[in-house]
């Protein structure tokens, strides 16, 4: 048996000792990670939207998006 199907047979082999209820559990979250699978493959998959991109140029390097340096920090 090879290194990379072990891992399948232990998995087998635990899912094998289960009770029904709970083999149908593991059913279903096969399922989810499935088609979550598919989602995140669809949504790499899709065309841009064709917008317009306005470049403004690099940041300045001393620019700060804290917000206690663009507000102040009075305490709230």
């Amino acid at each position: 048996m090879s290194t990379a199907a072990q891992p399948i047979e232990q998995l087998f082999e635990k899912i094998r000792h289960l009770p029904a209820e709970r083999v149908a559990e593991v059913e279903d979250f096969v399922d989810f990670l499935s088609e979550r699978a598919q989602r995140q493959q669809a949504v790499v998959r899709r065309e841009p939207f064709g917008l317009p991109v306005i470049s403004v140029g690099q940041w300045p390097q001393h620019l700060s998006l804290n917000r206690e340096e663009m507000y102040g920090d009075d305490g709230r």
